[in-house]
């Protein structure tokens, strides 16, 4: 396992960054030195449209950055690149390297996993995920392989069926939020509210403000 049990990773799902440096409108150095200030609680870096050599050197300047810091950093699909980074964190979907074979494999890491639906659920529970990213919650462009909007409502259904740490995902914005805050759910994933803002700590308190309301 990962030395987390799920009462400890809830707290790091508050505000989990999806990192897209493609929307970045700071370095990202600079961008990073940002939203740590702000108090981001977790950044997974994903950069779909990146090559595997640029997810990883945008993956050591995270690393750097949150070096000295209590913030869960998550490698995103690519079990391979997080083993070569030393990461300890990765997050899995129904497309990636099955979630049982990744953790019969390499069970010091700690998995997050997808889940749209009652069989993600069920895959999720039987390969011992240590917390699941449900959605989408609303409509979102930043990934091109979307898969059916459940809406705040079918995210709280799933989550109620299990005791796995759970952050809801896709389309999050401050405007939306709130509907998640004081629910069963541990926090929520954002990606394009925060990454394409000019002024990203700002955001992050926002958005900590409301769900901690």
């Amino acid at each position: 396992m990962c030395g987390k049990d799920r009462q400890e990773i809830r707290k790091y799902l508050r505000l989990y960054l999806i990192l897209e440096t493609s929307m970045l409108k700071l370095p990202l150095k600079n961008f990073l030195e940002e939203v740590i200030d702000g108090g981001i609680t977790a950044i997974q870096i994903r950069d779909k449209n990146k090559s595997i050599n640029e997810r990883y050197y945008n993956a050591k300047t995270l690393l750097s950055a949150v070096k000295g810091h209590d913030i869960l950093t998550v490698i995103n699909d690519r079990l391979d690149l997080a083993l070569a980074l030393g990461v300890k964190n990765v997050h899995l979907g129904g497309k990636d390297i099955p979630l049982d074979v990744a953790r019969e494999r390499f069970p010091e890491i700690c998995y997050g996993y997808s889940c749209n639906n009652l069989e993600d659920l069920k895959i999720a529970e039987e390969s011992r995920a240590d917390y699941i990213g449900v959605g989408p919650a609303f409509y979102t462009n930043t990934k091109d392989d979307l898969r059916t909007v459940i809406g705040p409502e079918g995210i709280l259904n799933l989550v109620e069926m299990t005791d796995m740490p759970a952050v809801a995902i896709g389309g999050i914005n401050l405007n939306n939020v709130e509907v998640f805050s004081k629910t069963k759910v541990a926090g929520v994933a954002v990606s394009s509210a925060i990454c394409a803002s000019g002024e990203p700590k700002r955001v992050v308190r926002e958005f900590l403000d409301i769900l901690n309301g």
